[in-house]
């Protein structure tokens, strides 16, 4: 079940990669509603279901922000968030995971792609911890990839932006 995990982590990879090279907000949602439900298959193949109901619930929340951002379902993501880490508690390291999540769903509800990037930063480091903490090598591989390639979106869009 590694193996296979890693392998749809890898997947996962790719469509980070891709996510923050579009300057628009939903196509970044869409690559990352794919990325983070592969991820959440991954996360179950390694029987860390925390961090697997949190992947989930994050796939349907970047599904959600594609079409519409109402604050209380913000705020009903992050409760079911906190609920699903309540359920599945299995060490501190969920907590990293859940914190991590919560900095993500805010950021998902920002209406501006320059403040949705920065926000996810600090998630993704928290992320890459989690992974880290529970040896997924891809999981850490794939995050690190994620915050390169939104760093370079960054730089792209805002340090050099292209004249229109």
């Amino acid at each position: 079940m590694f193996i296979l995990s890693q392998c749809l982590v890898a997947i996962a990879t790719l469509l980070d990669l891709a996510s923050f090279q579009f300057k628009q907000r939903q196509a970044i949602l869409a690559c990352l509603f794919s990325s983070v439900l592969l991820t959440s298959v991954h996360f179950m193949l390694l029987d860390n279901f925390s961090a697997a109901c949190l992947m989930l619930i994050a796939a349907l929340r970047y599904g959600y922000c594609i079409f519409a951002r109402k604050s209380w379902v913000m705020i009903a993501f992050m409760l079911l968030s906190i609920s699903a880490v309540l359920f599945t508690w299995q060490s501190w390291v969920s907590f990293i995971a859940l914190s991590a999540t919560l900095l993500q769903t805010y950021a998902s509800f920002q209406g501006k792609d320059f403040t949705l990037r920065i926000q996810m930063i600090v998630g993704t480091i928290g992320w890459i911890a989690h992974n880290t903490l529970v040896f997924s090598p891809l999981a850490v591989v794939m995050e690190t990839v994620f915050l390169i390639s939104n760093l370079v979106g960054l730089w792209r869009f805002y340090a050099h932006p292209k004249p229109a």
